[in-house]
């Protein structure tokens, strides 16, 4: 008998806090690190408010309950690191390069996001407000138990994310190319651009709460 389309499998995503971390290293000054990069570095609860690391370089580092507020990851590339309670009311990663990195009980306000490519990335119990993912190219990403207030992957190229126990308040994908997106562990309060949800998979549930916006796009007069 045939059977319809299987659901997409959660994407490849290991856990990056079970690995062992370093030890702190305090002899070294904040500003001489940022300088030269974080290579196996451990920072607790330190203070990176406006700290410049344009085009810097965050490679297998934990940043543990650090104010991050202000700071500048334009172009910066982060590896196999994992940014855990970290606080910012604004963060700028536009154009930067994660690979194998976990965002974790973090808080955080407006992120700038734009033009980044994440491949093998989790977020997990983190509030953000704003996530400005427009133009991104996202390869096997998992949001997991997060609350976003707005999610914008306009322009997007996304293929293998995965949104588990998420509410989001608005989602848009206009203009964005989308394929094992996976939208059921979510509740969505509004979605802008609804023929950029190709490549999505959603719950019946869901489609009946997308119905009227559809209707509405499409024209259709429902009655009764």
């Amino acid at each position: 008998m045939p059977t319809g389309p299987r659901p997409p499998a959660a994407p490849p995503v290991l856990p990056v806090g079970l690995r062992p971390w370093p030890d702190g290293d305090e002899d070294d000054p904040l500003a001489l690190l940022l300088e030269d990069g974080l290579d196996g570095r451990l920072l607790e609860d330190a203070d990176l408010g406006e700290a410049d690391l344009v085009a810097g370089s965050v490679v297998a580092s934990l940043l543990r309950g650090c104010r991050l507020d202000g700071a500048d990851l334009s172009r910066a590339h982060l590896v196999d690191s994992l940014l855990e309670a970290c606080d910012a009311a604004a963060l700028k990663a536009p154009r930067s390069t994660w690979r194998g990195c976990e965002v974790r009980a973090s808080r955080l306000g407006a992120v700038e996001a734009y033009d980044t490519s994440w491949r093998a990335v989790r977020l997990e119990g983190c509030k953000v407000d704003y996530l400005n993912a427009r133009s991104a190219v996202w390869r096997d990403v998992e949001l997991i138990d997060c609350r976003i207030g707005e999610l914008d992957l306009g322009g997007a190229e996304v293929r293998g994310l995965r949104l588990d126990g998420c509410t989001v308040g608005a989602l848009g994908v206009r203009g964005a190319r989308l394929s094992d997106v996976d939208l059921r562990g979510a509740r969505i309060d509004a979605v802008e651009g609804l023929d950029g949800l190709g490549g999505t998979w959603i719950t019946a549930a869901q489609l009946d709460g997308l119905a009227p916006a559809l209707a509405e796009q499409l024209g259709i007069q429902v009655l009764g």
